[in-house]
């Protein structure tokens, strides 16, 4: 789950990407602290740090090539490339992200003629439960190795070559990905479990499900750097009759850091979609809150900070996004800083979501 490190931009292409970017969070949540804009900053350098660790890094650009070696269609394209998206440089990328995670959901609970969505039974085969799958010759393939849960399969993670972003010659064992079916009834699910020595690093549960009219992919669980732990929450709906809604929690304990995001798309192509936007972030640094609304032409964002305007960001595609404190004066550069890492964890939300279900693309029936 690189979602911060593919939103690494400069701050005018940032401003752009926040014009896809929606979230949600309760206005009475908690008791509102006077804004620290270099603090704000610090928290969200603790989320980036939470996914930037190596064993992560490795874990998110391999598990594209897991759905191959379980004998399925991946989610995403066999490349770590396809992933490394910035999820909204522009108002322009963030439709084509959304349009992209819509077609992927649609793949996990497709629809079929005249009757809804149905979320696939799809399962691990037989032959390959209790199995510890290696790299080698560009591939996964089925090892002697022991270890891996009977429910499930192992992929051992590598160091990287960071030119081709593959495991480095020779290889260098890591650690871990344990991959489980829990699917039961009607809900397709798995559980996802990424260790390196005796740290677990990522540990998550990815379900499917399905109504008459609409689908939905739920993602949540924790994930640490070894030091900072946070706790995720992510829900993609996908209704036929109105387009992909996708919900974002994330929360640091540590720092008393919650972050809400929501990213409505009211189409499913990147050119008839508009996509509103609506996100808070809250903690000991005080309470920033975005909204807008824009599509393929361009939009316009509103900044509030604790609760009263704070700064106004309009763009045009095309065009450099203009950022403005609300009575139009230029904002401190300490404010700016702040803003940016704001952008930055939104537009990575869609990126964010296609890392994490990656993995488990043939548990839910994605082949």
């Amino acid at each position: 789950m690189r979602v911060l490190q593919f939103a690494k931009h400069s701050l005018v292409t940032l401003a752009a990407a926040a014009l896809a970017l929606s979230g949600c969070g309760s206005e009475s949540a908690a008791p509102i602290v006077p804004f620290n804009p270099s603090g704000a900053s610090a928290d969200f350098d603790a989320v980036n740090t939470t996914f930037s660790s190596p064993v992560f890094t490795s874990f998110s650009t391999l598990s594209v090539l897991f759905d191959a070696a379980l004998g399925g269609t991946p989610l995403v394209s066999a490349s770590a490339a396809a992933l490394d998206v910035h999820g909204g440089g522009t108002a322009g990328e963030l439709q084509v992200a959304a349009a992209r995670s819509a077609e992927r959901i649609a793949r996990i609970v497709p629809r079929p003629a005249g009757t809804g969505f149905s979320a696939s039974s799809a399962t691990i085969s037989s032959q390959f439960l209790g199995k510890t799958f290696v790299y080698s010759g560009g591939t996964y393939v089925v090892s002697a190795e022991t270890g891996a849960p009977t429910n499930g399969v192992r992929f051992i993670l590598y160091a990287l070559d960071p030119v081709t972003l593959l495991p480095a010659e020779p290889l260098d064992p890591t650690g871990y990905v344990d991959l489980m079916d829990l699917s039961s009834g009607s809900t397709a699910a798995a559980r996802v479990v990424v260790v390196s020595g005796t740290t677990t690093y990522l540990d998550y549960r990815v379900s499917a499900t399905s109504t008459i009219s609409s689908g939905q992919v739920t993602v949540s669980g924790f994930i640490t750097d070894g030091t900072t732990r946070a706790t995720f929450s992510l829900r993609s709906t996908l209704t036929y009759a109105s387009g992909l809604t996708l919900s974002y929690s994330l929360d640091v304990p540590a720092r008393g850091l919650s972050i809400d995001l929501t990213m409505s798309a009211s189409g499913l192509t990147p050119v008839a979609s508009n996509i509103a936007v609506i996100l808070d972030m809250r903690g000991q640094n005080g309470w920033v809150r975005l909204t807008g609304e824009f599509n393929s032409t361009g939009g316009a964002l509103n900044v509030a900070i604790n609760g009263t305007p704070f700064a106004t960001i309009t763009s045009t595609t095309g065009t450099a996004p203009v950022i403005t404190g609300v009575a139009g004066q230029p904002l401190a550069q300490e404010e700016l800083d702040a803003l940016q890492r704001v952008f930055e964890f939104a537009g990575g939300s869609f990126a964010a979501f296609d890392e994490l279900v990656a993995p488990a693309g043939t548990l839910l029936g994605g082949a």
